[in-house]
């Protein structure tokens, strides 16, 4: 049987080979040692010192002779458009095995609801929403989820020294991302520098949200800080989509592990991912697409019992007189992310806390990135993509 490659759909993971030329266009950045991946030609090799992780460790299954796979999906989870995926491979002729795949699968719906009822920004009545539209100011009862995951990205920002805020809400409707009615169109239909000025005012009070928990209960209490934009009063709003994903992806990886499964993967909207082991093969073969030529890839690397997440301004944007706006905001400027930096992939640790590592590694740019996977991130395994 050839070797599984692992499929992802964000920034994105595929098993496509991509035809090489004779110099670089491209740089990528990594602090794997050469001999733990092969890469496209077009892509100069980079690699950044103090990794300190340890080998893979994959399991096979002995006898995989009545080995088949099954596979759940949920769809709309959070957003209208992410859908959740577990694959599990083992012997389902066994009936203990198949109630445990049938329980798992039920704990999972209930992990997904949760983030639904928690984190989703369109889900009246989901903690998050109601978060968005409380007045400034307002004290917001929000699920142990929302609280949870909340604190957590407050904690993030801080280690990333601000490169990752999820309260760049207004910036992400305002360039047409984030369920936004359409994007630009035109130089002219780009949202105006005075009012992505008054959005970053927004986004700054991020770190002003207070966290309280009483008696059972949790809440946060939203800034006072408000601007005026068109003749309308707007306060800090929040997406926490992204981190959330990640989230759920440690949760079900838990749950895997709880049932006793160590053959398969969950994939969470192509960008939040985590791989078991392979039954037959062990490791899995991990292809991370090209942001640059899709349906190509420019590295593969094994992977196995670790989680992966991506982020790439390859997934989301559009050119306006030869410039690329993506979905990815820096926020830093309240502008999609122009730093060169095209793509960025973290394996291992938290699939939360990576997915929102790779998001500030994208508006850090090369430099900056560079060295905070050096000094921070030394227990991952991080490839970033730029331009020359």
């Amino acid at each position: 049987m050839k070797k599984i490659f692992a499929l992802a759909t964000s920034a994105f993971i595929c098993a496509i080979a991509l035809s090489g030329c004779n110099r670089a266009e491209y740089n990528l950045y990594t602090n794997l040692s050469k001999g733990d991946f092969v890469y496209d030609k077009n892509y100069a090799v980079n690699l950044i010192e103090g990794g300190a992780f340890g080998g893979l460790k994959a399991d096979k299954a002995e006898n995989t002779q009545d080995f088949t796979g099954k596979t759940k999906s949920w769809f709309g989870i959070i957003n209208t458009d992410l859908t959740a995926t577990l694959v599990i491979s083992d012997n389902f002729n066994e009936p203990a095995t198949l109630e445990n795949f049938n329980l798992l699968c039920g704990e999972v719906g209930e992990v997904l609801d949760d983030m639904n009822y928690s984190l989703s920004a369109t889900v009246e009545g989901a903690s998050i929403y109601n978060f968005n539209n409380a007045a400034a100011g307002a004290e917001v009862e929000l699920t142990r989820t929302a609280y949870t995951v909340l604190d957590m990205t407050q904690r993030i920002y801080e280690f990333t020294e601000g490169y990752y805020n999820p309260a760049v809400y207004y910036s992400v409707q305002a360039y047409g991302f984030g369920g936004a009615e359409a994007y630009p169109q035109t130089a002219e239909d780009l949202p105006k520098d005075g009012d992505i000025e008054k959005y970053n005012i927004l986004a700054d009070a991020f770190m002003d949200i207070r966290l309280k928990e009483e008696d059972g209960k949790f809440y946060a209490v939203k800034p006072d800080t408000t601007v005026e934009v068109n003749g309308e009063t707007l306060s800090l709003k929040l997406d926490l989509g992204g981190i959330g994903k990640g989230y759920a992806t440690d949760v079900v990886s838990g749950l895997i592990d709880k049932y006793g499964f160590k053959y398969g993967y969950f994939n969470f909207g192509g960008s939040s991912i985590v791989y078991k082991s392979h039954f037959r093969e062990g490791n899995y073969s991990l292809a991370i697409t090209d942001p640059r030529n899709l349906g190509g890839y420019y590295m593969i690397t094994p992977i196995a019992n670790l989680s992966v997440s991506t982020s790439g301004d390859n997934a989301q944007y559009y050119i306006i007189d030869g410039v690329r706006y993506c979905h990815v905001i820096n926020p830093k400027t309240g502008k999609p992310v122009q730093t060169g930096v095209m793509s960025a992939t973290i394996l291992g640790g938290s699939a939360a806390e990576d997915d929102a590592y790779t998001t500030a590694i994208m508006a850090m740019g090369r430099d900056k990135a560079a060295e905070f996977i050096k000094t921070k991130l030394t227990d991952r395994r991080v490839v970033f993509s730029c331009g020359v």
